[in-house]
């Protein structure tokens, strides 16, 4: 995955979804956080501020996503634990 795009699973929760297709949806998302982490600091010298900028904000989109994913996880799991 190139470090610009998310996850294609990013931004689509549905309640159908399995826990096991959440858990995995957390994981690439965090990798994708990860990712931009290391491209914020590899570019941090050398690019625009205004890039920086960007680049940061979408690793806070990204990070909120996995607040949702965790979320919906959560919900998940207690209307399991309670039919």
């Amino acid at each position: 995955m190139r470090s610009s795009e998310m996850p294609a699973s990013a931004g689509y929760v549905h309640s159908s979804f399995s826990e096991a297709a959440l858990r995995s949806q957390i994981v690439d998302l965090a990798q994708y956080h990860v990712d931009l982490d290391y491209l914020i600091s590899a570019v941090s010298g050398r690019a625009t501020g205004e890039l920086v900028t960007r680049l940061k904000k979408r690793k806070l989109r990204v990070k909120d996503e996995i607040a949702r994913v965790a979320d919906e996880l959560r919900m998940t799991g207690d209307s399991a634990a309670h039919p």
